[in-house]
């Protein structure tokens, strides 16, 4: 479990640096054409599957059940917080990374829809998704590497 969330916030990394490299290279040769209409479209979709996704793991992972269940589990032993719910945290910090990578490319998008000149909004979102992505991810990623270190 706690290996499977180590290896979703490496993923977010390196997925995160491929895409602030690209910007990097769309600031640095701005000889590039950008299609805001499929922007639209693809970023559309993907926001609606990524709030889609965030619900799910936000329900999955509220930390308490109802009903009778729920007296039911209050005799078992707690096990400990950090690696009980790492997995299910990197994944929903995952979804909600790539909702704002969606809302982020949806934004640009409408930029460049209405006034194409504006097409250096497309590195600039890229850079203001990294930054949210690294301030996300490293409080999850603390919490992997106490477990993987047995710290407290």
């Amino acid at each position: 479990e706690i290996l499977g969330a180590l290896l979703s916030m490496i993923i977010v990394w390196m997925v995160t640096g491929v895409l602030t490299y690209l910007a990097c290279m769309r600031l640095l040769h701005p000889d590039y054409d950008i299609d805001a209409t499929v922007m639209l479209i693809t970023s559309a979709c993907a926001m609606l599957a990524n709030i889609l996704l965030s619900l799910i793991l936000h329900q999955t992972g509220h930390g308490h059940s109802h009903g009778v269940r729920a007296r039911e589990r209050v005799s078992a032993p707690l096990e400990k917080p950090a690696l009980s719910n790492a997995s299910l945290r990197a994944a929903f910090v995952h979804a909600i990374g790539d909702l704002f990578q969606s809302v982020s490319v949806l934004i640009s998008a409408l930029i460049i829809f209405f006034k194409p000149q504006y097409k250096i909004a497309d590195p600039i979102c890229t850079f203001v998704f990294s930054i949210f992505v690294l301030a996300t991810t490293i409080p999850i990623l603390r919490d992997i590497l106490a477990v993987l270190m047995e710290g407290k």
